[in-house]
């Protein structure tokens, strides 16, 4: 309960992991100004009137009647990740996230997978965002300054909870090589929370050689005609950047970002960085089945312990939700986003 309105709050309770009994985990959202103090208050359910039912803004769920693949949402964003099932299908191995473009705050998930209307524009969502080899919308891969070595599809997947405030997961990876023999194996979270654009990774990684890994964290560049415009920004002390694709008429633009620790992005770089002008503004036929095909990764370079997880954020958006209309208010969300991760709530909690 808000103890400034005595309004009761959607929450949120999940055991955070899959061998707890109980819940550990309590979340709800505020909105609170720079500086505010709030409090708020925790009461048994049997004290209260009837409740409304939460509002569901988050959804995740393993999807086996498509080849296996494993999706999430916000009441913003969607997203898929592909698993081993596709590979026999369709000889598809990608391991970078997908996006699925929505312009309400509808969950649309299901209603894709049962239509199977993937690529055509759906009235108010769709598949515009290719993903093919590429790291997709925040993927990643080791980094030996030269080459970008990365997984397979996705082998096991744990769901941890799916519900109104957020979503979470955990998928695992069959080991690859990363480079000169040295086999790595990951664990992967995601967490999505209603609200957002964004989604929680947390990365770990193993491996019989205890050194630190370089890693790059992704997003697929695309081709971009001579009368078509792309935006490319980024921040290496905050850690972020953006890319604000080509236009793909008349679906619109779709625009990624990633966000690494303040602090942590040693470069930002590309995995060919030779690439000829005629692919860099190659003419792609409009409007494209799914998106413009990429053509390499802009990548930011940073350091991973073995063992320890590492922490970062990807998302995207359509500039036909009216959220973000072009490059500089899309820059803006992500700049905040990495404002608010440096500066994060101080909670005390008592009696």
């Amino acid at each position: 309960m808000d103890g400034l309105s005595s309004r009761i709050l959607d929450s949120h309770v999940y055991a955070s992991e899959t061998n707890y009994i109980s819940p550990n985990k309590l979340v709800f959202q505020v909105d609170l100004a720079p500086g505010e103090t709030r409090t708020f208050y925790i009461l048994d359910a049997s004290a209260l009137a009837a409740v409304p039912p939460p509002i569901v803004k988050t959804f995740a769920r393993y999807v086996p009647e498509r080849f296996d693949d494993f999706a999430w949402e916000s009441d913003r964003i969607a997203h898929r990740t592909y698993g081993q099932a596709l590979i026999a299908k369709e000889h598809t191995i990608s391991s970078g996230p997908d996006v699925w473009i929505k312009k309400d705050r509808g969950l649309i998930v299901d209603t894709m997978y049962a239509t199977k209307h993937y690529h055509e524009d759906n009235g108010s969502f769709m598949d515009d965002y290719r993903v093919g080899k590429s790291r997709g919308c925040g993927g990643l891969g080791i980094w030996d300054g030269l080459k970008l070595y990365t997984s397979s599809n996705y082998r096991h997947w744990k769901l941890i909870t799916t519900g109104p405030i957020r979503s979470e997961f955990e998928l695992a990876y069959d080991a690859w090589d990363a480079g000169h023999g040295r086999m790595v194996f990951e664990t992967k979270r995601y967490s999505i929370d209603a609200g957002s654009w964004m989604t929680k990774a947390q990365s770990t990684f193993s491996s019989e050689d205890k050194s630190p890994l370089t890693i790059g964290v992704g997003l697929a560049e695309r081709a971009c005609p001579t009368n078509r415009e792309e935006f490319i920004a980024h921040d290496q002390a905050e850690g972020w950047m953006t890319y604000w694709q080509p236009e793909d008429k008349p679906k619109g633009v779709t625009a990624v970002a990633i966000v690494l620790p303040k602090g942590a992005v040693a470069e930002f770089t590309n995995d060919d960085p030779d690439l000829a002008e005629a692919k860099l503004h190659a003419n792609v036929p409009q409007p494209t089945h799914e998106d413009y095909p990429p053509i390499r990764d802009q990548l930011a370079i940073t350091k991973v312990q073995i063992g320890q997880p590492f922490t970062y954020y990807f998302g995207a958006c359509w500039d036909r939700s009216g959220d973000f209309t072009n490059h500089e208010q899309w820059e803006a969300y992500v700049k905040r986003f990495a404002e608010r991760r440096n500066q994060p709530l101080q909670i005390a909690i008592g009696n």
